[in-house]
């Protein structure tokens, strides 16, 4: 790990907007987002139709979930350089249910996002577009879902953690997972 100052991670202002962009898809709507990000409804709103705007990204409600509010080549890359800053830090975006937050919205080195309930039932493309490092599961899924999909599954006290596979978000799960 670099030596970054151990203050609490907060992503740059200048990213602050890309990010909104994944609290829409993680939680499907400006409602919910905002409740997340702590600003109003309507800011959730003007300030995705600014980057909108800006990024040339369209709002589609009837694509997949995680690819709703634009999903772009460049928005893509964008999410990878935010990731990579995040998890430099120390931090993992875990979503879930909220009754399966089990403190982990509290936690350090956790960013936790309750998820919208379409986006709960579809949590692998989540995985998949890096809208997530894990998501946490109250029932394994089914192994026929399980086949075609990267990622790993680890115990989390009485659920499943369900991560992406790559080694530095695995490091941070099972420093997570420690008793």
């Amino acid at each position: 790990m670099s030596s970054l100052p151990r203050a609490p991670y907060r992503i740059p202002a200048a990213l602050r907007d890309l990010q909104l962009v994944d609290l829409l898809e993680l939680t499907g709507s400006t409602t919910a987002s905002a409740a997340q990000s702590g600003l109003s409804q309507s800011s959730v709103s003007r300030r995705y139709r600014a980057l909108a705007a800006d990024l040339g990204l369209q709002r589609r409600e009837h694509d997949p979930i995680g690819r709703r509010y634009g999903h772009t080549p460049w928005l893509q890359l964008l999410r990878q350089g935010i990731n990579s800053h995040r998890l430099a830090w120390g931090v993992l975006r875990i979503g879930g249910a909220s009754d399966a937050a089990m403190g982990l919205q509290c936690q350090g080195g956790v960013e936790w996002v309750t998820l919208g309930r379409r986006q709960l039932q579809h949590w692998q493309p989540l995985l998949q577009l890096e809208l997530l490092d894990a998501v946490v599961l109250q029932e394994p899924p089914l192994e026929n879902v399980a086949e075609g999909m990267t990622y790993r599954l680890l115990p989390y006290g009485n659920h499943r953690l369900a991560c992406r596979p790559e080694p530095q978000v695995l490091r941070l799960v099972a420093s997570l997972c420690e008793p």
